[in-house]
């Protein structure tokens, strides 16, 4: 029974990662001009010479958004994960909208306060993902992430970075040889009965191989094709976004000597004053 149980979740578990990975997808590259922002992404914008974070590129499923962007502070390329499904509670903030005229009106009417509605995201919702070394984006920028256990929107999102069916295919390979023992005494005892059983098992193991192994070659080729449409946005204008960054530190550190020379100025020619009084 328990056996039955466990076979019934590796199956599910197989069908909601082959849901995931079959998923349509909506791609959209951005031009760093355009300076666009990261959606749901939210900086300090306190911190001295502060740069605000272009994004370069996102994916939508429907399961959660992907999205690449450059920090000029830092020099760096980041992703940022969203799980979208029954964790962003979106629809509270839409119902706020939606009833914001009414509940003003009834205000009006009645005085009562108008109703207040939140949208929290859920710990674990979101992931912020930097590329420490000075290299193409691949599984191995990745890797330091994927060790961690609580990345579930990095799971959920990006589903094609976790080989966990790999160790479960070695495990079927194992059980495969031990049934087909199985099977061998069973008919050289005659047992038929049993020699039906273990055939059935090998018919169940046979099917959760081929799945598992199409589920990992979907897995890789996909992982293939993220990384080279990330480094596709990336490389296709980083030419110019360096340059145009440098200019803009070159302005910034102008501007800030001209600033420090004038309150220079301004602190002696108050002590001239002084001097001059005195």
């Amino acid at each position: 029974m328990a056996q039955a149980v466990h076979e019934q979740q590796r199956r599910e578990e197989l069908r909601q990662t082959n849901t995931r990975l079959t998923a349509p997808r909506h791609i959209v590259t951005t031009r760093f001009e355009e300076h666009r922002k990261i959606e749901g992404l939210v900086q300090d914008r306190t911190v001295p010479d502060f740069y605000g974070c272009d994004r370069l590129w996102r994916m939508d499923t429907a399961y959660g958004r992907i999205q690449m962007g450059y920090h000029p502070g830092k020099g760096q390329s980041f992703l940022f994960a969203t799980i979208k499904t029954s964790v962003l509670d979106t629809a509270a903030a839409a119902h706020q909208h939606r009833l914001d005229e009414r509940s003003q009106m009834r205000a009006l009417k009645t005085g009562t306060p108008n109703t207040v509605f939140s949208a929290r995201r859920r710990p674990g919702s979101a992931v912020l993902l930097y590329k420490a070394e000075n290299q193409p984006w691949s599984r191995r920028s990745l890797e330091a992430y994927l060790r961690r256990a609580d990345l579930e929107a990095l799971r959920k999102t990006m589903p094609f970075l976790e080989y966990s069916e790999a160790k479960r295919l070695e495990q079927t390979r194992d059980e495969r040889k031990a049934l087909e023992e199985q099977v061998r005494q069973a008919l050289a005892q005659g047992n038929r009965e049993e020699t039906a059983a273990v055939r059935l098992r090998q018919r169940s193991l046979s099917w959760e191989q081929n799945a598992l192994q199409a589920v990992l070659a979907r897995k890789q080729a996909q992982a293939q094709m993220f990384f080279h449409r990330l480094n596709l946005a990336f490389d296709g204008q980083k030419a110019r976004m360096f340059a145009y960054y440098r200019r803009v530190r070159a302005l910034r550190a102008e501007a800030a000597a001209r600033a420090a020379a004038a309150l220079n100025s301004e602190g002696t020619n108050r002590n001239d004053n002084n001097d001059a009084d005195d």
